[in-house]
């Protein structure tokens, strides 16, 4: 038998760990949309429980992969893709603006204006889930990993 991948559990464990934050610290509906200024009232309940339901099956998957179960694998690099297509509409310009505003003072002012400060936060943000997503789908579809989840499948 070849030897555990021991990233597997340690991507689980990750996985798990900010699921299971994520879930608790959900901000309540009225918070969740005065940070989407704009957004119509459906559309931001239909991605209030999109986000909720995500982050379930997060942690589904998380406990999953670290017992090596495939379909969990599966599920999870369908979350990573859909994670990266969808950054856009999860770390909008606007929510940003709403966190950056009234932190925006000091030295920092003088350098970059209000919303420069605000697309930085918003690129880096972009940059680091869509760099832990990608990095996520390249290690659960490396044939050294997948065979282990074959075998106890």
């Amino acid at each position: 038998m070849r030897k555990v991948p021991y990233g597997v559990i340690f991507f689980g464990v990750i996985l798990v760990l900010t699921s299971v934050w994520q879930i608790y610290y959900i901000p309540h509906f009225t918070r969740y949309q005065a940070v989407n200024p704009g957004v119509p009232h459906t559309l931001m309940l239909f991605r209030y429980v999109v986000s909720y339901l995500l982050r379930m099956t997060g942690l589904a998957c998380g406990i999953g992969v670290i017992f090596y179960l495939n379909v969990y694998r599966k599920v999870l690099i369908g979350i990573l893709i859909f994670s990266i297509a969808t950054l856009p509409l999860r770390h909008t310009y606007a929510s940003f603006y709403y966190f950056v505003k009234p932190l925006f003072h000091g030295p920092v002012t003088s350098l970059v204006s209000l919303e420069m400060f605000t697309w930085i936060n918003v690129l880096f943000r972009w940059a680091v889930d869509g760099s832990f997503a990608a990095c996520g789908i390249y290690y659960f579809t490396r044939p050294g990993v997948i065979v282990h989840f074959k075998q106890r499948s």
